[in-house]
């Protein structure tokens, strides 16, 4: 039995249809940035312990089970890489106060550029909250003076990387320039949720 021409041609154009219609939700969610606060007073001081003398750090807050996450570890490497030694690192995992029993197990340092970074387990995302972070891959960027010049993501979309301007505005503020940096989307899961997506590696 064939189908009608026109039923043929009404169901190749639905096809079409929902192919876009879901490319374009995809798209604007790779898009759409996560919640992000200003950082805290005491921000900079509750990281001061990880920051060598006369050296810049970046403190990223993420989520183990943020499937965004390995993309926000890898920039942060990059940029690692750019800064020459010029700055350092800390990771702040985050962990629920209550964690299931098949909770990843978290490393005491990771490699990024090169570097090795320490990480600290963030019970209930009390740390993530003083720096303002609120979603997963939301970095705070203190000066080697212990002045906090920037905070947000180093990615331009959720789950893809992909230098963000920021990293080279970072760079020059290591080279000496004398700007604020303010803020930039950060984009991965909500850090006071528990992902279901794959762990990120």
């Amino acid at each position: 039995m064939h189908l009608p021409k026109a039923f043929a041609v009404g169901g190749s154009i639905a096809w079409v249809g929902c192919m876009v219609v879901g490319f374009t939700l995809l798209q604007n969610y790779a898009a759409t940035a996560g919640a992000s606060r200003p950082p805290g007073h005491d921000a900079a001081a509750l990281v001061a312990a990880h920051r060598r003398p006369q050296h810049a750090l970046i403190a990223m807050a993420v989520h183990p089970l943020c499937p965004c996450t390995n993309a926000s570890l890898s920039e942060l490497g990059d940029l690692l890489a750019r800064s020459l030694g010029k700055c350092d690192a800390v990771i702040l995992e985050y962990r629920p106060l209550t964690p299931q029993n098949d909770w990843p197990a978290s490393p005491s340092t990771r490699e990024l550029g090169g570097v090795k970074v320490p990480v600290l387990i963030d019970h209930g995302g009390k740390m993530a909250t003083a720096l303002g972070a609120q979603t997963s891959g939301h970095a705070v960027f203190i000066d080697a003076s212990g002045v906090i010049r920037f905070h947000g993501g180093l990615t331009v979309a959720r789950g893809h990387r992909g230098r963000a301007p920021t990293q080279d505005a970072i760079l020059a503020v290591l080279e000496g320039a004398n700007f604020t940096i303010a803020a930039s989307p950060v984009f991965g899961c909500a850090l006071e949720l528990d992902c279901k997506s794959e762990v990120a590696q």
